[in-house]
């Protein structure tokens, strides 16, 4: 545990997002969100392929996307060749997956406004929940391409950077858990991560919010670099509810939320550290992310995680 301390701890360098259209996926995360695009991939990624357990042409298209000013919490879309069914289709509020990517806004009405203007739907309209410091959070629900969950959120108290249309993606990838206590040990464990903040909420206001059966509750904890405001992870554990797990869809080449990327600086030395937590060496070749060495491991609520240590 020292050892990995002293690299880490590590923010969530990209999230992957299986897509259909690779144009209506970026009208979104650039032309509405105002990110930049790092990276651009027309046609196969065979080493990206093999990674992920694909024929040497399973990719068709990709795209690193990046909120200006920021280096962490980026979007990495990917066309497969032949893309499988969303993971989020049909699932409920509750189900256990990849459930969301949050975008810091500002004046989250006027988001709401003008995305709804521009044909977006919403869960529920903007709600508010109050921290254990009685600080408020503002937060909407909006189903985006490829049935994933964005969430916009602004935080008054605690306002993240944002790009000139408002929004700041993504200070924090939200997978669902049925055992946070458990899930949150093994990513510190693995990753060194700080527990930034651990909250549970209830109540009506956040069962209309989140759609949630009455009585039922969340338990919330965000993971990651203290120093760093994006990429970091938010573990939700929903009480008093029976969930479908979801984890088995999320893989390549489905749709929507999937996995999500760390780089590190020295593979090797974590592989050492982390083969006790089932880390799996995948070699040289880490595709569009440049020259290096991946691997991967599953956590216990079944999230995919790959480490990618690029060639300086």
């Amino acid at each position: 545990m020292s050892e990995i301390l002293a690299v880490a701890p590590l923010a969530i360098a990209y999230v992957v997002i299986g897509v259909g259209d690779m144009n209506e996926a970026l009208d979104l995360w650039v032309n509405r969100f105002g990110m930049e695009i790092v990276a651009r991939r027309e046609g196969a990624d065979a080493e990206l392929a093999r990674a992920w357990g694909l024929p040497a042409d399973g990719i068709a298209d990709q795209a690193l996307l990046l909120t200006p000013g920021v280096k962490e919490g980026g979007i990495h879309l990917v066309r497969f060749r032949s893309p499988g069914v969303p993971v989020r289709d049909g699932a409920a509020p509750t189900a256990l997956l990849p459930k969301s990517v949050d975008v810091a806004v500002r004046d989250i009405d006027a988001r709401y406004a003008e995305l709804a203007a521009a044909g977006y739907r919403f869960r529920s309209k903007v709600g508010v929940l109050e921290t254990d410091k009685n600080e408020k959070v503002f937060e909407v629900h909006m189903t985006g391409h490829d049935d994933i969950n964005v969430v916009l959120v602004e935080q008054p108290a605690h306002p993240e950077i944002v790009s000139a249309r408002g929004y700041g993606v993504a200070p924090l990838v939200v997978t669902v858990s049925p055992d946070n206590t458990g899930e949150a040990a093994f990513l510190q464990r693995l990753l060194g991560l700080d527990e930034i903040m651990h909250n549970r909420f209830g109540g009506p206001s956040v069962e209309k919010t989140i759609g949630l059966p009455p009585g039922a509750s969340l338990d919330v904890r965000i993971l990651g670099d203290a120093r760093r405001a994006f990429g970091r992870i938010e573990l939700v554990q929903y009480e008093g509810v029976t969930s479908e797990n979801r984890y088995p869809r999320a893989q390549a080449p489905s749709r929507g939320q999937l996995s999500v990327t760390y780089f590190v600086d020295d593979l090797a030395r974590w592989l050492a550290i982390a083969e006790a937590n089932g880390v799996a060496d995948l070699g040289r070749g880490a595709g569009i992310y440049g020259g290096g060495r991946m691997a991967t491991v599953t956590t216990p609520a079944g999230l995919r995680i790959d480490l990618v240590e690029q060639e300086k």
